[in-house]
């Protein structure tokens, strides 16, 4: 598999959370590579690193941020931008990956995939659990 940028293996490692949410009795890699495949997406090791540590640490990373939603309950926020969100907390909690960049790369990514406005709530929340892990 040839080399592909962080940001390419954010946006996989999304799009499979995005869909591991609706099947998730599937073995983690044997779903990540089944869904890269049926989707076309260039995988990569870092993008299953960014999926797996979120199927690792799923209930810490949703309870920080259902805990920064502020007025939102967990449940109303868009799949899309929860598993965007997902992604980014993990990246902040639990890896060295310096806080602006993992904000910077997740609101980009909201950009192409989510709402206008979804932008704004994303980095609110993002910069909230940054800020508690500080």
């Amino acid at each position: 598999m040839s080399r592909i940028s962080r940001r390419a293996s954010r946006e996989c490692a999304v799009k499979v959370l995005y869909s591991y949410e609706f099947q998730s009795d599937v073995p983690r890699r044997e779903f990540f590579d089944m869904t890269c495949e049926q989707a076309e997406l260039d995988g990569g090791d870092f993008a299953f690193e960014l999926f797996n540590g979120f199927c690792e640490n799923a209930d810490a990373i949703d309870s920080a941020i259902a805990d920064n939603l502020h007025g939102w309950s967990f449940k109303r926020v868009a799949r899309v931008s929860l598993a965007i969100m997902r992604l980014c907390t993990y990246e902040l909690l639990y890896t060295e990956t310096p806080a602006a960049i993992a904000i910077n790369e997740a609101i980009e990514i909201c950009k192409a995939y989510d709402g206008d406005e979804a932008p704004s709530f994303i980095n609110g929340v993002l910069n909230s659990i940054a800020k508690s892990k500080a």
